[in-house]
């Protein structure tokens, strides 16, 4: 794979290389790359069409389907980004992220033509008269000159300030990412990834592209379907998925012994248990736990999980090629190995900075004390150590959220991984709440540390303390334990902790 390309050259590639192979499998609809790339092509000369050029910002709203990575590829043809925007959020925030990325263009389809600002023109596909007017048009590649540092896609996270911050992303560190992974899984013509989460989610990103750029077929399910544990168990297995990208909270809704086509398992979005690594890893399946910011694009270190080794938890590794990882401490100094500092990254992976955010992009983007002239890397603001036998990174959380109970400092993550040692504990996650006036146990507000698990028969709170009290100190020890049937999850497939708070 050329490292120099974009990545709508190198899906081309591919549909000159394999034009009648699968590209896209949608509830029994399934395009060739012949197709897609035709469709683009018509799509990204209608765009040009109509003004768009070198590094314009696009909207796509839409559900996924087909159409969904057609918007995407035609963007990228015809020189400009995308921006994912869900059709669930309302229209004030489209209205807020269209106009703070001065997007005055979405592509959509009739259904959620509506939700379009009145300021934006609107490209709805499956309007009968856009339809016929693109057949009319050219399906040949379009000749625009095209550069890897050239503006990919903008994603929008949640920003500090109560409004969300746009990251701005080249195409250089996507395609670094999926060429590194084809090379390291043998990932080609014949694998099927599955499109989970939402395009406003940047793991969507690996997800499409990781598909589109490797001859791979990209598999998507409709949002219902993926939403049940069975439905979409009964996707993978009927699809023969074989690629895989999960977030943590995925795993333990579903069987991985259901799932024999699936070869590879890139896990991230939150800290991987050590229970929930063994219980995936097989002699036929490698599960990879990545790690990586929005900022650093999608995943930036990783490590193959090796059950025989024995770890307390799985580690996030070692920066992958053409990245670097740093850990410093509270001087700028790198720390030791077994000494927690703030995980720095730098190298191909490092978005622009923040769109309109010039100086938070200073705060966050910063010189390379340790490379070359210009260089930059990014502060996580995530606690990490390097293992004393350089194994790799181990992650311990975010250094802005521990939690600080009682004059002593808490990292969830550690209670949580002794919590899923339990033998009838099937999932977990600790959280400090604070109860509600007038519930029971009250005790005048103060903040409570809580242990939300689910399981068949889960221990009482006298019986998760005798379990804990074997390896953490009395006061990491929960004050409230809450069964629930299922851990709730974000449409992004994290945990919903506002959802926790209000199971109370």
């Amino acid at each position: 794979m050329n490292g120099q390309a974009c990545l709508h050259e190198l899906v081309q590639d591919w549909a000159r290389r394999i034009p009648e192979a699968p590209a896209l499998r949608f509830e029994g609809e399934q395009w060739s790359y012949g197709e897609l790339n035709g469709r683009a092509n018509r799509l990204a000369a209608h765009l040009r069409r109509m003004g768009v050029g070198r590094e314009s910002v696009v909207g796509i709203l839409m559900e996924r389907g087909p159409r969904l990575p057609l918007a995407m590829l035609a963007i990228l043809k015809a020189g400009a980004a995308y921006l994912p925007m869900d059709p669930a959020q309302p229209v004030d925030r489209l209205g807020y992220l269209m106009g703070d990325a001065g997007c005055e263009l979405v592509v959509t389809t009739t259904a959620l033509a509506g939700q379009v600002p009145e300021e934006a023109a609107a490209v709805c596909l499956d309007d009968p008269f856009t339809a016929d007017m693109l057949s009319g048009l050219s399906a040949a590649d379009p000749q625009l000159p095209a550069h890897p540092d050239q503006l990919a896609y903008v994603i929008y996270t949640s920003g500090s300030t109560g409004r969300p911050k746009g990251t701005l992303l080249p195409h250089r560190g996507v395609v670094n990412l999926t060429s590194h992974m084809a090379r390291q899984f043998s990932i080609g013509p014949g694998d099927r990834w599955l499109q989970l989460t939402t395009p406003c989610f940047d793991v969507s990103v690996l997800e499409i592209f990781g598909a589109l750029t490797t001859g791979s077929c990209l598999v998507q399910g409709s949002s219902l379907a993926l939403l049940d544990p069975r439905a979409l168990g009964a996707l993978m297995r009927d699809e023969g998925v074989t690629i895989g990208v999960f977030t943590t909270a995925i795993l333990p809704l579903l069987d991985p012994e259901q799932l024999p086509e699936l070869r590879v398992l890139n896990v991230g979005g939150e800290q991987l248990s050590r229970f929930q690594a063994d219980r995936w890893s097989s002699p036929t399946r490698i599960v990879n736990n990545q790690y990586g910011p929005t900022e650093a694009t999608v995943a930036c270190t990783e490590q193959r999980h090796e059950p025989e080794r024995g770890r307390p938890k799985p580690l996030i590794g070692e920066a992958m090629p053409n990245l670097e990882a740093h850990v410093v401490g509270p001087e700028g100094r790198e720390e030791p190995p077994g000494e927690f500092g703030e995980l720095l990254i730098g190298g191909v992976c490092l978005a622009r900075g923040y769109l309109n955010r010039p100086g938070l992009t200073a705060l966050k983007f910063v010189p390379d004390p340790f490379g070359g002239h210009g260089a930059r890397l990014y502060r996580t603001g995530d606690l990490v150590r390097w293992t004393a036998g350089d194994d790799g990174l181990e992650f311990a959380g975010r250094i802005d959220t521990q939690i600080k109970l009682h004059g002593h400092r808490i990292e969830p993550g550690e209670i949580e991984e002794v919590l899923l040692t339990h033998p009838r504990v099937k999932d977990a996650v600790v959280d400090l709440v604070r109860p509600r006036e007038g519930d029971a146990g009250d005790r005048d507000g103060e903040a409570v540390l809580t242990a939300f698990v689910t399981g068949t028969d889960t221990p009482s709170l006298a019986e998760v303390h005798a379990h804990l009290r074997t390896v953490l100190p009395v006061y990491m020890l929960p004050g409230r334990v809450v069964v629930l049937e299922e851990i709730p999850l974000t449409r992004n497939g994290k945990v919903d902790r506002r959802a926790l708070a209000a199971a109370l």
